[in-house]
């Protein structure tokens, strides 16, 4: 599907598919309006392009609905955020979904999804927002991701049973302003092509199971607000390098395998911020 095809009876259709894939509704949220009688962009939880008056947010967050995802979100060729986050979802992500060129926001996090990795058909996507944290999904990131994905700017696959090693190629996502990991089963070494995502804000890796040194190249990550790396098996000492990251805020290294003497400009760095455990 693409942005020039379609009509508005193609989404009513993929709306309604997604109606049908719900096994239980405790809210009868779909009972309100979601109905060939209604004009589509009149459904609860639908934003239609003023322009194109074609699907463009479709929100269904916090419902607690029962189910599965359909692949007819994919004929949704104008879409541009869908959030199915919070609810009881199962089965797999259907791939057909990010065939959906004008796609920039995903959320589908808090949900009892599983598989793996959706793979990605087209090279060239608008996707900024990617969100898949606490659900069941597993097998390795693809190390093509940000090759298909050049735009994210977030990206948190956190409290899931993804596995294998941090793909170095993470830093060819060079909009990312947030990296979430944290709570899988990574492990290896910490790659240290992350300090080249120099917009980088918010980097969680902890309770994984990574290994060696907190890579000297993470001092050049200018503004970072945010490093969490607790819980892991990391070892050496914490780089010197840390000191230059003048905006950072909190700091979370604990129950690792650190050693070493603290230097003096990571010192008056943990003295300016909150240095805190990681719960």
């Amino acid at each position: 599907a693409t942005a020039n095809t379609g009509t508005i009876t193609t989404d009513r259709d993929a709306l309604l598919a997604l109606k049908a894939h719900i096994t239980h509704d405790p809210t009868n949220f779909f009972a309100k309006n979601w109905n060939t009688s209604t004009p589509v962009c009149n459904w609860t939880g639908v934003t239609c392009d003023v322009h194109s008056h074609k699907v463009a947010v479709l929100n269904v967050s916090g419902l607690n609905l029962t189910g599965t995802i359909p692949s007819q979100l994919g004929n949704l060729s104008s879409l541009q955020s869908l959030d199915l986050s919070f609810n009881q979802l199962s089965g797999s992500i259907p791939s057909a979904i990010f065939t959906t060129y004008t796609l920039k926001y995903v959320s589908f996090c808090r949900n009892q999804l599983s598989g793996a990795f959706p793979s990605f058909i087209f090279n060239k996507s608008s996707l900024q927002h990617l969100d898949f944290s606490f659900n069941t999904l597993s097998g390795e990131i693809p190390a093509n991701i940000c090759s298909n994905l050049p735009f994210l700017e977030y990206i948190s696959l956190s409290q899931n049973m993804f596995h294998g090693g941090i793909p170095s190629t993470l830093s060819n996502c060079t909009y990312l302003q947030k990296l979430s990991l944290s709570l899988n089963d990574f492990w290896g070494a910490i790659p240290k092509e992350i300090g080249n995502l120099t917009k980088l804000k918010e980097l969680y890796l902890g309770r994984n199971g990574l290994l060696g040194e907190i890579p000297r190249e993470f001092g050049n990550l200018a503004e970072l607000e945010l490093m969490s790396l607790p819980a892991n098996k990391l070892q050496g000492e914490i780089p010197q390098e840390l000191g230059n990251l003048s905006r950072l805020e909190i700091l979370q290294l604990s129950d690792n395998f650190l050693t070493g003497i603290i230097s003096s400009s990571i010192f008056k760095l943990l003295l300016s911020i909150e240095f805190e455990i990681f719960i």
